[in-house]
């Protein structure tokens, strides 16, 4: 199900209150690179730390607005935007996103386009990064899930190196054996149709509702948690929240005749 987004910008509050820090993607790896705790702050396994992803799938007004009251909030995260098959970019949201001080990077689904043709997913890619530098700058980058397509996008960096295209990295790659991914990936936190968005590493596997979410967190005894969030699912009036709650319920119902589809194929095997 979906959430209203007052609901997130609570949970952001609780975060802060908790005494989490807020911060994009790109600083995690930036603190990689300097070999320290964070980019912006000194050096501290113990400081309470929260990565805020974004993945923009659709529906780029709500990005807007998420963004808008993060920054009300003097809050930095990172808005990852997809393009569409003819390489064509939400820009007025991208560039309002970017003024914002928010960082933003490419949502790439180039390996499921190419239905698993690495050869022609790397050509791809590099296109369409090309294509979303035109708009906005990119350090970072993160794949589209894809849930119902043949191929997965979520192995595809491992084909290249960041550093050729001029990245920091792809979020897929942040080290999560002593941090904790939480995504609404599914619908909601936790979601049982998740089907690919799981990293290596310590992971929400149950639902929990964003009222909620921050206790569970302060009983993990963790200081780093990656949120990850689709704004799509976050609208902030009751009619939008009704519709995304549908569709949620529609792309499940299609991954579980998938899935049922997939065990009778390999039955009859």
């Amino acid at each position: 199900m979906a959430h209203p987004l007052h609901a997130y910008l609570a949970l952001l509050d609780d975060l802060r209150v908790a005494g989490f820090h807020c911060h994009p993607i790109r600083d995690y790896f930036m603190a990689q690179r300097a070999g320290q705790g964070t980019a912006t702050e000194p050096a501290d396994s113990h400081t309470p730390c929260a990565y805020l992803r974004h993945d923009v799938d659709r529906m780029p007004a709500r990005a807007v607005a998420m963004a808008e009251a993060e920054a009300e909030r003097g809050i930095r995260s990172t808005y990852y935007f997809r393009c569409d098959a003819r390489m064509r970019f939400p820009e007025a949201a991208m560039r309002r996103i970017a003024d914002l001080g928010h960082e933003t990077g490419f949502h790439y689904e180039s390996l499921s386009r190419t239905r698993g043709d690495r050869a022609a997913a790397i050509e791809r890619f590099a296109r369409e990064l090309a294509a979303c530098r035109a708009i906005v700058p990119v350090t970072t980058v993160s794949p589209h899930g894809a849930p119902l397509a043949a191929s997965s996008n979520m192995d595809f960096t491992a084909s290249i190196a960041p550093e050729s295209v001029n990245l920091l990295g792809d979020a897929t790659d942040m080290d999560y054996s002593d941090m904790l991914y939480v995504t609404d990936t599914g619908g909601t936190f936790g979601s049982p149709h998740n089907l690919r968005d799981w990293p290596a590493g310590r992971c929400l596997t149950r639902p929990v509702p964003p009222a909620r979410l921050m206790g569970w967190i302060t009983l993990q005894t963790i200081t780093q948690v990656t949120l990850s969030c689709h704004p799509e699912r976050w609208p902030a009036d009751y009619l939008s929240l009704l519709h995304a709650s549908l569709r949620d319920a529609a792309a499940n119902a299609a991954k579980k005749f998938l899935i049922a589809s997939q065990s009778r194929i390999i039955s009859a095997d």
